[in-house]
């Protein structure tokens, strides 16, 4: 059984989460997990079969890229070495190119696996609040390219993903499997709806320029149907928050429409349920897993064209598509759904059955050891 070691710049607070317990329990079935992430607190640690070697991540965002440096070109290597590690699963093509240059640097035996989970580049330009946006950009352009040509093999979420990688020369094959989503609680939620007044749309992500929340605030503004929007998930971009309550507050909808910064995965799961539609107007996206979440549901959804979530959509079959950052589009998408309510349900428990037979937890596993079977 190989000895995998996944490295991920993203934050796994300690005491480690159920759902990662989970994921990691499953993986442990096909390989040796070892996990290499940060943390709320430094901290090595067993779970079951899987290893957790967290370090704490730093509030500033410079230091915190100076702690990537260290630790990828440094200590990666060093507990790859100390554990005798086959292959290691990156998670970013950007910061990865600090750990793959070491590693190269050291003609390391290990194989590389990088995985690319989203819009690598833009996301950085339009989610944080950058001095100078382009020269984050002709970085991070530099190091993803370095990383993808060094990987043996490269794993995508969606199709979306795959050609951003084929930029930068990737011509090999890839697995494609979606990201880790435990959808039992999803999937025992209410599948018919309740009754009300309004018209029901939940948005879930981050309140950001790339999300794009706003732009559903601007198309049900142009509509006169009783209408209600809630807006979950958090504000790391102030600027982008304050643009959004001005949109807000010259709507026809102010009243019903709801900033809610946070909010327990049970709470989550009821929205989904009581709400008539959900909407991910991305302007770039990977795949979306909060579409999975909804349509488990039985919730239909209407998702932006440039997000990998087209991959999970037979338009009008199991979800609504439309035209990205297109406000005209998303405005009559939305009215056709209002307008055809029973056609809208039937599409919602369509996007359920799709779910329900194509993101298993056996496939998740499937893809996993398909990638380890042919990287070794």
């Amino acid at each position: 059984m190989n000895k995998v070691l996944f490295v991920a710049p993203t934050k796994y607070n300690y005491p480690i989460k159920e759902d990662l317990k989970s994921k990691f329990v499953i993986l442990s079935e096909i390989c040796k997990p070892f996990v290499f992430a940060f943390s709320n607190k430094k901290k090595t640690t067993a779970v079951g079969n899987t290893n957790f070697i967290l370090y704490k991540k730093l509030n500033s965002r410079f230091l915190n890229y100076l702690k990537i440096i260290y630790l990828f070109g440094f200590i990666v290597p060093k507990k790859i070495k100390q554990n005798q590690i086959d292959i290691i699963c990156l998670q970013d093509p950007v910061t990865s190119y600090f750990a793959i240059k070491s590693l190269k640097l050291r003609n390391s035996k290990v194989k590389i696996v990088l995985e690319s989970h989203g819009d690598f580049i833009e996301t950085i330009a339009l989610e944080k609040e950058l001095l100078i946006p382009s020269i984050y950009k002709k970085l991070f352009k530099f190091f993803a390219s370095y990383s993808i040509k060094n990987a043996d093999l490269i794993r995508s979420i969606s199709s979306f993903t795959e050609e951003q990688v084929k930029v930068y020369g990737y011509k090999d094959n890839f697995v494609r499997f979606p990201a880790w989503i435990n959808l039992s609680k999803f999937l025992e939620a209410k599948t018919i709806r309740d009754k009300h007044d309004d018209f029901k749309i939940i948005f879930v992500g981050s309140v950001t320029d790339r999300k794009n929340p706003d732009l559903i605030v601007k198309a049900i503004s142009e509509l006169d149907d009783e209408i209600s929007l809630e807006i979950i998930g958090p504000t790391p971009n102030k600027t982008y928050l304050n643009e959004l309550k001005k949109s807000i507050s010259n709507s026809q909808h102010k009243k019903n429409i709801l900033l809610t910064p946070f909010i327990a995965i049970d709470e989550l799961i009821e929205r989904y349920s009581n709400a008539d539609l959900f909407i991910l107007p991305s302007k770039s996206e990977g795949l979306g897993r909060v579409v999975i979440e909804a349509q488990a549901t039985g919730c239909p959804v209407l998702v932006s064209s440039n997000t990998g979530a087209v991959d999970l959509i037979i338009d009008h079959e199991t979800g609504y598509i439309f035209e990205n950052d297109n406000l005209e589009d998303l405005k009559d998408k939305i009215k056709n759904i209002i307008d055809n309510q029973q056609h809208s349900i039937q599409v919602g428990l369509n996007g359920k059955s799709f779910v329900t037979q194509n993101h298993t937890i056996e496939n998740f596993k499937f893809g996993y050891k398909k990638l380890f079977d042919l990287v070794s």
